[in-house]
């Protein structure tokens, strides 16, 4: 066993030492990984609609003991005052439960994260694609057995993640993509080639949300997790098919080699090792502003359609077009402020990611005092290019980082990114769940907090590169001793 420990560290070791060689196949593997995620969002907008409605219907009959044609109506996405009654009991039951099964669906990719983006150096980035989505079309298919057994109460909807979670789920697809597409793009493109995955997340999710509500109401909620389960395997046969491997030295790997303690201690040295000019620190603290945007994405993502609910009395029609038109606007507003401030202004990433978050702050805090329809819409003009903060903060550190450190960083970033949603679900729902009554809002106020505070991190960020450049000008070049390194 300890040969074999060596071995496997020696090949890692000599992967690392070596300049890699990628495999040129301009637009090919760009545009799968585009097509991936565009279907997966699709996949994943229709599934979670569904699975929503059914999740409330189930607790109201199984958990809470109501007759079915009183819970009935949970299964339309048309709101009716038939259960406004039940809504409050009902909602707090699902987020108690949606808790539970949040935390179980990302304790394994949160593990995983830690292992497999050095695994990666050796073996390559197509399973960390591949085998997520995978796990990600089991769960869809157990999903639709699921909705066909009536006797099954919500509960059973954690059985239907151990396929996610025990394959690393969107966590460890991302960190796939993200690495594949460090492999391919020369840093100069790389904001570009960040926004063209965020443009496919868009897409997928206004396609999902604009077919959702008339899916449901024409075919209903089975069926609609069908034709979920059906784009998950097209997204997969797709990307398994022509995916090609960026990496023209990988190796094939073992399941037994991914659970190597090595590529952990791998990881800590590289990305905690002493850098000049502040590079440590300015890592660490873009980690976490780029972890707590992630952060209020797992956990306000659960919330939105309930809160909708509960505040404005909106039906699942509503809730799903405003998404669209949310997406829409995020799409437009992100692919302006990438052409207008980057491509002719050229303005840095940095700048463009301190401006998103500020636009998320001002989001969240418009939707902590809605209290009509237009007031969600206004705030999602305000949010129009906030989801460019974590790609724009990946591209940024592409730049100021050497590329063989990129895949240890975003296995980094991607290792406490992935404990985000186990502490998203027990903050936000525990959260939501006792102000639910007296101030459903706190959630989102919650969330604009933290995007100000993502804001300030940022602003350190700033100085720091501007005191190293201080440093570096009033520094004589043979009196300079690496006093600014960490």
């Amino acid at each position: 066993m300890g040969e074999t420990m060596t071995q496997e560290e020696e090949q890692i070791l000599e992967r690392n030492s070596n300049t890699d060689t990628v495999v040129e196949s301009p637009g090919g593997p760009n545009f799968i990984l585009e097509l991936n995620l565009f279907l997966t969002m699709i996949g994943i907008t229709l599934s979670s609609t569904a699975l929503s409605n059914i999740m409330l219907y189930r607790a109201c009959v199984h958990s809470l003991h109501h007759s079915a044609e009183e819970c009935h109506p949970f299964l339309s996405p048309e709101r009716t005052n038939s259960t406004k009654h039940l809504e409050v009991d009902v909602q707090k039951y699902v987020t108690y439960v949606g808790t539970v099964k949040e935390i179980f669906e990302y304790l394994g990719p949160a593990i995983l994260c830690l292992f497999l983006g050095v695994w990666s150096d050796t073996h390559g980035r197509k399973p960390l694609i591949v085998w997520p989505l995978f796990g990600i079309t089991l769960s869809a298919m157990l999903a639709v057995v699921y909705s066909m057994m009536d006797s099954l109460g919500p509960w059973w909807t954690i059985v239907l993640s151990a396929p996610t979670t025990l394959t690393g789920g969107i966590s460890v697809m991302v960190i796939g993509m993200y690495c594949c597409l460090s492999d391919m793009t020369n840093k100069k493109s790389m904001s570009f080639r960040m926004m063209s995955l965020e443009i496919a997340v868009a897409l997928g999710t206004v396609i999902g949300s604009l077919v959702c509500s008339p899916l449901l109401k024409s075919i209903g909620n089975v069926y609609v997790l069908l034709i979920a389960a059906s784009v998950y395997v097209l997204a997969y046969s797709v990307t398994n098919i022509w995916l090609q491997e960026s990496l023209a030295t990988a190796i094939p790997g073992t399941l037994a080699s991914v659970f190597n303690f090595s590529l952990i201690k791998m990881m800590i040295t590289d990305c905690f090792k002493r850098r000049p000019d502040y590079l440590r620190t300015q890592l660490f603290v873009l980690t976490a502003a780029s972890s707590l945007s992630t952060l209020i994405i797992y956990g306000v993502t659960g919330l939105q359609y309930m809160y909708a609910r509960q505040k404005l009395h909106w039906a699942l029609k509503d809730f799903n077009q405003f998404s669209a038109i949310n997406v829409i606007l995020a799409f437009i507003g992100s692919s302006l402020v990438v052409v207008v401030f980057q491509r002719i202004f050229k303005v840095n990433d940095l700048t463009v990611s301190t401006m998103s978050f500020a636009s998320a702050a001002g989001d969240f805090a418009i939707r902590t005092f809605a209290v009509a329809s237009w007031q969600m819409y206004l705030a999602a003009c305000v949010a129009s290019f906030s989801g460019l903060s974590s790609p724009l903060i990946r591209s940024f550190l592409v730049k100021i980082l050497p590329s063989e450190d990129m895949a240890k960083v975003f296995a980094l970033m991607g290792a406490i990114g992935g404990i985000m949603p186990l502490l998203a679900p027990p903050l936000y729902n525990s959260l939501y769940y006792n102000t639910i009554s007296s101030f459903p809002g706190a959630v989102m106020l919650l969330s604009s907090c933290i995007n100000a505070s993502c804001i300030i991190m940022l602003l350190v960020v700033v100085y720091l590169r501007w005191k190293s450049k201080r440093v570096i000008n009033f520094e004589p070049a043979n009196s300079f001793n690496n006093d600014h390194e960490e």
